[in-house]
């Protein structure tokens, strides 16, 4: 059987191990150089002088990567008729010319009368509205795939490029009109890549003229939002530090939702996509900036615990407001832990505050940790984020890789 220990246990392990060492150790303190058994008893209970091993490097790292989708519409909507007459009216467009006066001719026969006076042009007409019904219908059987496809919960083409012409042809097939008008459109125009995706703010993103999609960061925002029961496009600014919602476990995490995204996506990475490739207005490729980890959030918190603890260690009382500084959430360090420790030998006293420090940082870690992945996921099931298929795939890739960051935190 394999026994895991949670941050909470052991971090009252180390309280206890303290506490017994004050009872166990010597008046007289001993030099740094020639250690008694008690103290290196103690260091063994702790279970050495780290809880975890230091972060590679703490910075993150942005990299330029050049880079060159949605359900419940029908393919019924278009206008076969005319589309079928928009192909008539521009010949051209089948690789061949007739003039007006040609086209007025065909127009004012029935075409049994001029299939018997003009042989030759009635042929033409035939050729040409046969490669105008063949064009009709390979535009109708794109529509159709993707259709089909996106219903399937498929990506059509290629993740949130074909995301964005899944939602174009949607927009087109409730408007009707010409479904070869709508291919080209989507296809050469790139008209459903330049609109961008609905997304969780209630607007646009992703497209010229639109914010980006960030898939960790947007979804942080929004889900941070739900939880404390704001619409999901609520100001990513607002401070809630100072409201009737200051006593909640997220807003003690994380004062405003900026800060968790901040957060989140320096420890999981992002991308700022944009869908587009054409026109001056096109945005800049993709961004993309790596993943760093829980290793720097810990030593973060770190040194905004370990100088407290250190001064409270080495001084005669402890004030409310440093003992809190120096808490977890869920494990407060009492006056009483603080008293044990100042009466620890110097050298073992200075083992004993750092190893009590990097406890509470670790706790402190995973709980935002804990708090990320929640709001994630609460982010992860609103409607724009649920029917973006590639939205839903990256951010529960990286909610996967929080949960073992974790994991190897922990144990």
């Amino acid at each position: 059987m394999t026994i895991t220990h949670s941050p909470s246990l052991r971090l009252k392990r180390i309280c206890v191990a303290v506490s017994l060492a004050c009872v166990l150790a010597p008046s007289v303190v001993a030099p740094a150089a020639a250690q008694t058994i008690t103290s290196s008893g103690l260091y063994y209970r702790m279970g050495g002088g780290s809880p975890i091993s230091a972060a590679p490097h703490r910075s993150a790292l942005s990299m330029q990567l050049g880079a060159g989708v949605r359900a419940n519409y029908s393919c019924g909507k278009f206008d076969i008729g005319l589309s079928w007459s928009d192909l008539m009216n521009s010949i051209q467009n089948l690789g061949a010319t007739i003039t007006g006066a040609v086209q007025a001719g065909i127009s004012a026969l029935p075409l049994y009368f001029l299939q018997r006076a003009q042989p030759g042009l009635y042929q033409l007409f035939q050729n040409f509205s046969q490669k105008a019904d063949l064009l009709v219908s390979a535009s109708l059987k794109t529509c159709e795939e993707m259709e089909s496809m996106i219903k399937n919960g498929q990506d059509p083409y290629e993740e949130y490029i074909a995301l964005a012409k899944g939602d174009a042809w949607k927009v087109k097939a409730n408007a009707g009109g010409s479904v070869v008008n709508a291919k080209l459109d989507i296809n050469k125009n790139e008209s459903g890549q330049r609109a961008g995706l609905p997304w969780v703010f209630g607007t646009r993103a992703g497209g010229a003229g639109t914010p980006p999609i960030q898939p960790i960061r947007d979804l942080a925002v929004a889900g941070y939002n739900v939880t404390i029961n704001k619409a999901a496009n609520s100001l990513a600014t607002a401070n809630y530090g100072s409201s009737s919602l200051a006593s909640t476990r997220l807003v003690q995490a994380f004062k405003t939702p900026e800060d968790l995204a901040r957060w989140s996506s320096e420890v999981l990475g992002d991308q700022k996509i944009y869908m587009c490739t054409q026109g001056s207005d096109c945005p800049s490729p993709t961004i993309t900036s790596t993943a760093t980890g829980l290793a720097p959030k810990f030593e973060r918190e770190l040194d905004e615990v370990l100088p407290t603890m250190r001064n409270m260690g080495f001084s005669t009382s402890s004030s409310h407001a440093d003992l809190a500084k120096v808490s977890a959430p869920g494990m407060a360090v009492s006056p009483q832990l603080m008293d044990a420790v100042r009466k620890l030998p110097t050298d073992v006293r200075s083992v004993a505050i750092n190893r009590l420090a990097q406890e509470v940082a670790v706790y402190k870690t995973i709980d935002k940790a804990l708090i990320a992945r929640n709001a994630l996921i609460s982010g992860m099931s609103l409607p724009e984020a649920t029917g973006a298929a590639p939205v839903r795939s990256e951010v529960q890739t990286k909610i996967d890789r929080l949960t073992q960051y974790i994991n190897d935190m922990m144990f």
